[in-house]
């Protein structure tokens, strides 16, 4: 019985600390945005004429956001200046390579469809940015 006490104990402090560190980052990555300091937001992105999703950073700063695509990619998605959001939803079964605590964003542009993945309490700042065009 002790030992069933000891593993719940250590589950259950696990679990604290890994939530009190998620919202501790996403607290200072709301402040870093209000003080109008740089953040990076690490997203995986799906174009309307690329087959897989590709990893990348939206970055904010001063009001203004730019697209880094991650650096091991030999041909780099570059999401396009006119993306506009449509709706937030949960990733679908077929998208499985996309953890179950991210939320996809469908977006509009001159180019077709753009999906745009990030962790719930971060795809929020993209949203924001992205609207405030």
């Amino acid at each position: 019985m002790t030992a069933v006490l000891t593993t719940l104990g250590v589950f259950l402090g696990g679990m604290l600390t890994a939530a009190l560190h998620l919202n501790r980052q996403q607290r200072n990555t709301t402040a870093n945005l209000i003080d109008g300091r740089r953040i990076k937001v690490l997203c995986i992105v799906k174009g309307p004429r690329t087959p897989s999703w590709t990893r990348g950073h939206f970055v904010i700063e001063s009001g203004r956001w730019t697209w880094e695509p991650g650096a091991r990619q030999d041909s780099p998605f570059m999401l396009p200046l006119d993306v506009w959001p449509v709706r937030m939803r949960p990733p679908a079964q077929g998208e499985g390579r996309l953890n179950h605590r991210f939320l996809v964003m469908e977006c509009t542009s001159a180019e077709g469809a753009v999906l745009i993945a990030a962790l719930h309490g971060q795809v929020e700042h993209v949203f924001m940015a992205l609207t405030r065009g």
